[in-house]
């Protein structure tokens, strides 16, 4: 994960670069917080606010993204790298026009490719179109995988619940980036809140250590709080936001969406999937 990771921070940055993309890396701690529901609504949000939005589930071997949406991708980013399917077949089109891309179990097997399977792999991506926004809902937890996307995001949200062993575990993460110098900034969501009192203070014990202990700065970028809507909306494969939009949680959503395109700063550009073509078969050279 390293020499990956410092391959990409040397990687040339274009400074003339239109319509730019941001790269967002979801994290957690472990599973079961509501990860990748969040990854899912917040994209669909951004759609309706007018961004092009493009989730890329790199959950590698828990994949689950497609089942919340009520999709059912049978081929993956991999297999199109290595020409077993055309470019087509992998992407998604999903609620609100939203595109998805399972990165499938063999992705980071891509650093293993000859020189004219990665170049397949750069024109694949560049056919892709253009998007305003990427979201990477990664697995639970620490890997070389979350990590690598984690470095080559523009930013970083890290989603964990007030339980003390979520914080333990978002902690973890947190150390994690630290130690890799990955980013100076990580945006917090707490979610499954019953009480704005307890968000807070999960929020507050995460700031608290990584000011002691950690050179990083968190950021809370808002609350999502308890609502039973949102397993109803799971168990029916519709996201929230669609399918109970006035819902307590569908509006959290709302607030944190708002704040995300409130944020102009971009640590690095690109400005089509020509270039994150290039950054990807780069970033595993």
């Amino acid at each position: 994960m390293i020499d990956q990771a410092s391959k990409l921070r040397t990687m040339v940055k274009d400074k003339n670069m239109d319509n730019p993309i941001k790269i967002y890396s979801i994290l957690s701690g472990k599973g079961g917080v509501g990860k990748t529901n969040f990854s899912i609504n917040l994209g669909i949000k951004l759609q309706q606010m007018g961004k092009k939005v493009l989730i890329l589930d790199a959950d590698i071997g828990m994949s689950n993204a497609n089942i919340m949406l009520g999709m059912s991708p049978s081929v993956n980013l991999f297999q199109a790298i290595v020409g077993n399917t055309s470019l087509s077949n992998i992407i998604k089109t999903g609620p609100e026009g939203i595109d998805l891309i399972s990165g499938g179990s063999d992705l980071f097997f891509m650093e293993d490719l000859n020189k004219e399977s990665q170049e397949k792999a750069m024109e694949a991506l560049k056919g892709l179109g253009v998007y305003d926004i990427i979201i990477i809902d990664n697995g639970a937890g620490i890997s070389k995988q979350s990590l690598t996307f984690t470095d080559f995001a523009h930013e970083v949200i890290l989603v964990s619940t007030p339980e003390p062993t979520a914080i333990m575990d978002a902690y973890r993460v947190l150390k994690a980036i630290s130690i890799y110098k990955l980013k100076k900034q990580v945006k917090i969501v707490i979610n499954q809140v019953p009480d704005i009192s307890i968000g807070r203070e999960a929020y507050n014990k995460l700031l608290n250590t990584a000011n002691q202990f950690l050179d990083i700065e968190l950021e809370n970028l808002g609350f999502i709080f308890s609502d039973i809507r949102v397993n109803k909306a799971i168990m029916e494969q519709n996201p929230i936001v669609l399918r109970y939009p006035n819902s307590l949680a569908s509006e959290n959503i709302d607030k944190i969406s708002k704040n995300l395109l409130g944020n102009k700063d971009f640590d690095y550009n690109v400005s089509s999937l020509k270039q994150l073509g290039n950054r990807i078969i780069k970033f595993f050279r």
